[in-house]
């Protein structure tokens, strides 16, 4: 197997100099073809030029356009390559990550892999072994489930993952990331639950190990109030646009007026945005949902089921 070990980068010049040399290494110890690429979302700062002068073993790809993680939807079209490893350029691996990872793409109906993941100290467990959860009728991926502590060094199934090894040909088969969440957050959980409706697996490996450092690029674009805006509007898009159990969608509504009301009266107006902005894409999520659902042989509450 090929594989392509792709960093997202727009405007990282110091988050590459930092993490990269440990990208490098682990391309060398695996036992795999490897390539590493940067896929550069049209920085502005001198990314490309000190990427050229510091790593000339690194490939750069250039995006046509900033379309943050939907950038890779391009780059996976334009490479050969049999599994790529997408990763934030806040992060760093063990130089033994990889092939663990790989190893399991000899089943055939994996997907997608996740890491064990931990934040820059080397101590503290981020993730990325999720499960599938619902709260107030929305579902959602959560890494700090009950009893989560016991399961960090267990294999096994896991519901979504941002930053993991994809099966590349499965990857362009459904479509890749969906630019109806940009500028991002809940893309990875929506690509990831339709990959498991299509009958695929998602699976965490424990002995592949990386760093990372915490949407150290999104918090410098973005208020915390714009991101919990767009976190609303992308969930409840994820809901109208996957969920097609009446049940699940009942309870989903049953609980948002309730929630709207309550924003309303603590003065956080910037949630009847997202609302609002959900709604006024209504028309192009059933669009969307007529062609995806065709594709789909797990109903909702079987993949709940298993990773959940």
């Amino acid at each position: 197997m090929k594989v392509n070990i792709a960093v997202l980068n727009y405007n990282g010049k110091a988050l590459l100099e930092e993490c990269l040399p440990s990208i490098m290494d682990a391309a060398k110890t695996s036992s795999y073809s490897v390539t590493v690429t940067v896929l550069d979302n049209c920085s502005t700062d001198d990314s490309v030029r000190f990427l050229k002068q510091k790593f000339p073993g690194v490939k750069i790809y250039i995006a046509k356009e900033n379309k943050v993680y939907c950038s890779y939807n391009e780059f996976f079209a334009n490479i050969d390559d049999d599994i790529v490893v997408i990763l934030n350029s806040d992060i760093k691996v063990d130089k033994n990550f990889l092939d663990p990872l790989i190893e399991n793409f000899k089943d055939p109906d994996i997907f997608f892999v996740s890491s064990r993941m931990y934040y820059f100290d080397g101590k503290t467990y981020q993730g990325d072994k999720s499960k599938a959860s619902v709260r107030l009728g929305i579902i959602s991926a959560d890494t700090r489930f009950k009893g989560y502590e016991t399961l960090i060094m267990d294999k096994s199934f896991t519901f979504s993952t941002g930053n993991g090894a994809f099966d590349r040909k499965k990857f362009l088969k459904l479509g890749g990331f969906d630019e109806l969440y940009l500028p991002g957050r809940y893309e990875d959980v929506d690509f990831c639950f339709r990959g498991w409706k299509a009958g695929f697996k998602g699976m965490y490996e424990p002995a592949s190990v990386i760093y990372h450092k915490g949407y150290a690029s999104f918090k410098a674009a973005f208020s915390d109030k714009e991101i919990q805006k767009t976190v609303f509007r992308n969930s409840l898009l994820f809901m109208w646009k996957n969920i097609t159990d009446k049940r699940i969608l009942f309870k989903m509504h049953f609980w948002l007026f309730p929630r709207l009301v309550l924003f309303a009266l603590t003065f956080r107006f910037y949630f009847l945005k997202g609302f609002t902005d959900a709604l006024s894409k209504l028309a192009e999520i059933s669009r969307i949902k007529k062609n995806i659902t065709a594709n789909f042989k797990r109903t909702d509450r079987q993949v709940l089921k298993i990773t959940g």
